[in-house]
């Protein structure tokens, strides 16, 4: 079939759209059905390959382009050829094609798409979900194929441990859209990445972040024994940095669960890391892009979230203002760093800093499109005109 002739193509000029312009309204209605998609200029890459039949899209874009077109899968064409022998030779292409491409990637095309995630990543910490999501979302999904299809053992294993990256991204993104669900199967394919890259470190790295899961949804304990089992399986090879940064996610839990003394204990464990290397602040692995970056001030971020849980309210407000003047971090952080300001201002008798803080951390949440942390204030967290906490 010519491309002037796909159904798919067919339905879009039907309505007198570009390719931009149907791209544009999959987003909208995506974002009407709460559905994750690619940004549009990803997007229309992708809508090209659909309409000259080089690929068929994925369930989810099948269900927003049957309703868009208002259409059913056969008439848009986007069905298996019913012929045996042109699907087993559609196949085969497909498969020779997709070959193809990942034996291309070498060297210099695997650093090209580490500073592409690096880009990404540097967009979310400055200006969150609205500017990454849709290009960590279309990376994963280019990193996930072309690890499939790697045949070359060091280029599959570092395409998965990009995989890890670019995955683990998208699990932070879907929290601060409130989709533990979908966090959490994205950080599934995280853990698949670290096993294919045989990492333990990587490995302990996406477990612990899964944990946050747990903890978005209430699950501490769960989420302790799960960030005590990643510790153990990624101790051996971990950098210092990433040791404080497992022993800090340990204090977290602990925190929450009430256990004062090991939540304590966990932190004094993860500053005592950092000092003894403290020229070690980025943590990367074998020329990957940083996962995260974990140093003094982060780590007061991290103590001063834990001290406001365990109420310890004004040692809390002494860490995160440090934390504050120190700067760095990302903007999601910077809200966290705000909100918990906000609640341990409160808690002291400080109504006029509290909402100044609360504040702040909205501003920040919308900016970023952080519903999860707009929440953090709503639930049961007093306006801009609140009230200090009573005292029994």
């Amino acid at each position: 079939m010519s491309q002037t002739e796909g159904p798919l193509r067919a339905a879009r000029i039907a309505r007198g759209w570009s390719q931009s312009r149907a791209a544009e309204e999959l987003v909208a209605l995506a974002a009407e059905r709460g559905v994750a998609v690619a940004a549009p200029p990803s997007l229309k890459t992708q809508l090209s390959r659909w309409e000259n039949q080089h690929a068929l899209p994925e369930e989810h874009y099948r269900a927003l382009l049957r309703e868009l077109y208002r259409s059913t899968d056969s008439e848009l064409g986007l069905v298996e050829p019913t012929d045996s022998a042109e699907s087993a030779e559609s196949d085969a292409h497909m498969l020779r094609a997709r070959l193809a491409e990942a034996a291309a990637i070498d060297a210099p095309a695997l650093e090209l798409l580490r500073e592409q995630l690096r880009t990404t990543r540097a967009l979310d910490d400055q200006l969150g979900g609205a500017a990454a999501i849709g290009s960590a979302q279309a990376q994963l999904s280019y990193l996930e194929g072309a690890m499939r299809h790697a045949l070359v053992l060091r280029i599959r294993r570092e395409l998965a441990a990009l995989v890890v990256s670019a995955a683990t991204l998208c699990g932070r993104l879907a929290l601060d859209h409130a989709k533990p669900t979908e966090a959490w199967r994205y950080y599934e394919t995280a853990k698949a990445g670290a096993r294919e890259a045989t990492s333990p470190t990587l490995l302990g790295y996406a477990t612990v972040e899964q944990a946050s899961v747990l903890i978005e949804i209430g699950e501490q304990v769960t989420a302790l024994s799960t960030v005590e089992q990643a510790i153990s399986m990624a101790a051996g090879e971990a950098p210092s940095p990433l040791r404080a940064w497992f022993e800090a996610s340990r204090g977290e839990v602990m925190a929450l669960s009430g256990a004062v003394d090991e939540a304590h204990a966990a932190y004094r464990s993860a500053e005592r890391e950092l000092s003894e290397r403290p020229e070690e602040v980025d943590i990367a692995f074998a020329g990957l892009p940083p996962l995260l970056k974990f140093d003094l001030p982060a780590l007061r971020r991290r103590r001063g979230h834990a001290r406001r849980l365990l109420h310890e309210d004004a040692s809390a407000i002494e860490d995160l203002r440090s934390a504050l003047r120190d700067g760095g971090g990302s903007a999601r952080e910077l809200a966290g760093v705000h909100v918990d300001l906000a609640w341990a201002h409160n808690a002291v008798g400080q109504p006029a800093e509290a909402a100044t803080h609360a504040r702040s951390a909205r501003e920040i949440a919308t900016r970023i499109g952080s519903v999860r942390l707009a929440a953090q204030l709503d639930s049961g967290y007093p306006r801009a005109d609140l009230e200090p906490v009573s005292r029994s």
